[in-house]
């Protein structure tokens, strides 16, 4: 009886999604840096953070928010440094994505100021943030990784952070096709 037991909960696990497998972890010891009552969802695919003040897209440029499942769907579109920002001048900057105007790259420090330092997988505050990983290969998946403006002239690399583990990395502007995650001043 105990060896079905084992056995039904196992297959219960495995069919229940994939979601157990890429579930947040956090240290029960360690203050938490985001939490939740930091960010106001402002009903359109966006929140506020209360402490910054700024407003972020909880999806990466290419995902859509799905009010129904209040999660992002889809898959991110991974850019080259210098084509997103070709893309988000030209097709994100004035598009107005729930009623906000301006949207722009954040710059490393917006972006570690979104770390969860007592979580990884992702390092981000998973309320806010729903559905950026979906999957366990989502975890390793570049466009995980997410360009900042943040540009060293001397090395032409540019700062980038993972939202899986939270890692600041310097990758050139041509190396990789990362992940955009999208701010704007709320105003």
């Amino acid at each position: 009886m105990m060896k079905k037991t084992l056995i039904a909960l196992v297959c219960a696990m495995s069919v229940a999604g994939e979601a157990s497998a890429v579930m947040q972890s956090c240290y029960t010891d360690v203050p938490g840096s985001a939490a939740d009552i930091r960010f106001k969802d402002n009903q359109n695919g966006t929140v506020t953070d209360l402490q910054t003040n700024l407003v972020w897209r909880r999806c990466l440029v290419g995902m859509a928010w799905d009010s129904q499942t209040q999660r992002c769907t889809g898959e991110p579109t991974g850019f080259k440094w210098k084509s997103a920002l070709f893309h988000i001048e030209h097709s994100e900057k004035s598009a107005g994505y729930g009623g906000m105007p301006g949207w722009r790259m954040p710059n490393i420090k917006e972006l570690v100021g979104l770390r969860e330092v007592a979580c990884i997988s992702p390092a981000v505050n998973i309320k806010a943030f729903p559905g950026l990983i979906n999957k366990e290969e989502d975890q390793w998946d570049a466009k995980r990784t997410v360009w900042s403006s943040t540009a060293n002239p001397a090395t032409q690399q540019i700062a980038t952070f993972g939202l899986n583990d939270g890692l600041v990395t310097h990758y050139g502007f041509q190396d990789y096709e990362l992940g955009v995650l999208l701010v704007s001043d709320g105003k």
